[in-house]
């Protein structure tokens, strides 16, 4: 599957939220999610594939769980 060039934030989240994620705080289009040990910003309403590949680098989640 060929991963699209933009993310929807609120997908990440969603995912994120079923993986034991906590939102934290939100500051304008900022959400800032936490599971304890490590902390994430997402952009809503959109992210970049850059950053969505780093967000799954980091959290250990596939990048078919997003999409």
């Amino acid at each position: 599957m060929k991963t699209p060039k933009i993310v929807k934030g609120k997908d990440i989240i969603k995912v994120l939220i079923k993986k034991g994620y906590q939102i934290k705080s939100r500051k304008g289009s900022h959400i800032s999610l936490s599971n304890g040990r490590l902390h994430i910003t997402i952009v809503l309403p959109i992210t970049t594939i850059g950053i969505f590949k780093k967000i799954c680098r980091v959290t250990g989640i596939p990048e078919e769980e997003f999409l």
